[in-house]
């Protein structure tokens, strides 16, 4: 369908009309073009209204023959997909921080510990410490200008599976640790995250005690020993902590818990025995949302969607979370009211990100990946691998302002062809093990506008 009336398009026809020095062959063909437009105008005026129609009429330029649209519709949503893996990351996060778009983002982290083969410790030998380092990466997420208890460390009471995934979601993955926190003297270490470079995290003395004792009585020799005894430990942010979520490396050859002890007949000698994480090989994490508020109408249930008008006319993007805006374009076929012989010359996609949305307690927007889509919102294959975030002055609000851009022209033109079906496109972060967000204008937007651009051409 197109929208408009006769008057601008009887209007166009001056720019269309051919000079008196053409040729025959080329007045006849913008004639023929003007009338056969003009015809399926006033046909398609007597069974539409213009706001059931997503099409208007395209710009026409004479010297290459090319057609503009920029105004097809563009429907866009957010979707959930909660079943984003994070065993097979080589991170691990964790504190809480509080998110005015997202809600109150809590992050655990789960992992085994791995021992060496035929650990045997003298009897005689005598407890010193047990130490948790923890090596920290370059991810923040929240506010690292706050003092925080940086973590509480549990023991994992039910094994990480090493034959399933294991997902960021704890409803799809729930294992069971002790409430109770075996940091020495129940208290987490406090400081800045922004300033850690490594986390020592001195434990329990009693746990340290049990572990020596048992290692002195050959009862943690093999992997299967250890983990029956501790399957491992888990990371949460203190009760009441809400500052910064912390990026921590899964592999990380120092990252390890370290059992210190000495010889009573040679004490100026440090003894101890390591307990490294890579060698544990199984850890992931999980990054839960509490909403609130606006937040509220964000989708709940898996490949649910939800309209970017409950969400103030714009979606969401968020790795760990799930959060992916999917973009239909409903009207995309009543361009062939032109013609069925269409060449798509160019067609671009431009998603404008609200700068209020952007603040240093944030990460920077990630790149995006691009994703043909099922009528039921799951990714079908990749589209386009990586759209990277752009910030530029905008012409819209003249201040500097994020996107995306995009082709989408070998999507039209399959879908005018009828080799692709048109259930749009699924757009996700291209770091989905990371909890960066982003959040994209939508088309009703007045600032921040989602737009496709579509050139043309009619082959007679």
């Amino acid at each position: 369908m197109i929208s408009g009336n006769l008057t601008p398009l009887l209007h166009k026809s001056k720019q269309l009309a051919a000079p008196a020095a053409q040729p025959r062959t080329r007045r006849w063909h913008h004639l023929l073009l003007l009338l056969a437009a003009a015809g399926t105008l006033a046909t398609a005026a007597c069974t539409k209204s213009t706001s059931d129609i997503g099409v208007g009429l395209p710009d026409a330029n004479v010297d290459t023959g090319a057609y503009l649209i920029d105004t097809i519709t563009v429907k866009s949503s957010t979707v959930l997909r909660d079943s984003v893996v994070t065993s097979t990351s080589d991170n691990l996060m964790v504190g809480r921080t509080y998110d005015p778009l997202l809600g109150t983002l809590t992050a655990r982290s789960y992992f085994r510990l791995g021992v060496i083969s035929g650990l045997r410790i003298d009897p005689s030998f005598q407890y010193d410490s047990l130490v948790l380092v923890m090596k920290p990466t370059t991810y923040r997420y929240g506010d690292t200008t706050k003092t925080q208890a940086l973590v509480e460390v549990h023991k994992l009471i039910d094994p990480i599976s090493a034959t399933k995934y294991s997902f960021a979601s704890s409803k799809l993955t729930n294992l069971r640790y002790d409430p109770k926190n075996v940091n020495r003297g129940g208290s987490p270490p406090r400081g800045l995250a922004r300033r850690t470079a490594t986390l020592r995290i001195p434990l329990d003395k009693s746990f340290g005690q049990d572990i020596l004792a048992k290692a002195q009585a050959g009862r943690l020799t093999t992997q299967d020993d250890f983990d029956a005894y501790l399957p491992g430990l888990v990371l949460t942010p203190a009760d009441g902590d809400n500052a910064t979520i912390l990026g921590l490396s899964a592999k990380a050859a120092d990252a390890a818990m370290t059992l210190y002890y000495h010889d009573p007949a040679n004490p100026t000698v440090v003894l101890n025995n390591t307990f490294p994480l890579s060698t544990g090989a199984r850890h992931f994490f999980q990054v839960d949302a509490v909403r609130n508020g606006s937040v509220g109408y964000l989708p709940t249930t898996s490949l649910q969607a939800v309209p970017s008008a409950p969400t103030g006319e714009q979606t969401y993007i968020e790795g760990v979370l799930g959060l992916q805006t999917k973009l239909e374009f409903p009207y995309l076929t009543n361009i062939q009211q032109f013609g069925n012989n269409l060449t798509i010359t160019s067609a671009t996609l431009t998603a404008l990100v609200p700068s209020a949305t952007l603040t240093s307690y944030v990460p920077a927007p990630p790149s995006l990946v691009i994703n043909t889509s099922s009528v039921d919102n799951r990714p079908v294959e990749t589209y386009l691998p990586e759209v990277k975030y752009l910030s530029a002055i905008s012409a819209t609000t003249g201040i500097n302002q994020g996107s995306y851009s995009w082709s989408v022209e070998s999507y039209v033109q399959a879908v005018l062809n009828r080799t692709r079906p048109n259930n749009g496109l699924l757009v996700t972060s291209l770091a989905p093990d990371l909890p960066s967000r982003v959040v994209l204008g939508s088309q009703r937007s007045a600032q921040n506008k989602l737009q496709l651009r579509l050139y043309f051409i009619r082959i007679q």
